[in-house]
């Protein structure tokens, strides 16, 4: 599943960088971030630390939008069914 490829890759992150948000930190985040962004709501509200490290991270950010197109995806393909 594209879901563990994405756990695998994001495990290999773990440089720190200055929103005081590890990699590893940020990404046990990332789920439940992608399922409230899908939603429509601004994760610089919900954990904005975490948001910071986003948007300093390119590798996390990559990382964290695809799994933000998957969630999308998944839930497109619900509601076609």
């Amino acid at each position: 599943m594209a879901l563990d490829r994405f756990r695998k890759l994001a495990d290999c992150l773990s440089e720190k960088h200055d929103s005081g948000c590890d990699c590893e930190a940020a990404y046990k985040q990332f789920e439940c971030l992608a399922e409230q962004a899908v939603a429509g709501v601004d994760i610089h509200d919900i954990l904005p630390r975490v948001a910071m490290h986003l948007d300093q991270c390119s590798d996390c950010r990559e990382e964290y939008e695809a799994l933000v197109a998957i969630v999308r995806a998944e839930r497109e393909h619900h509601i076609n069914e």
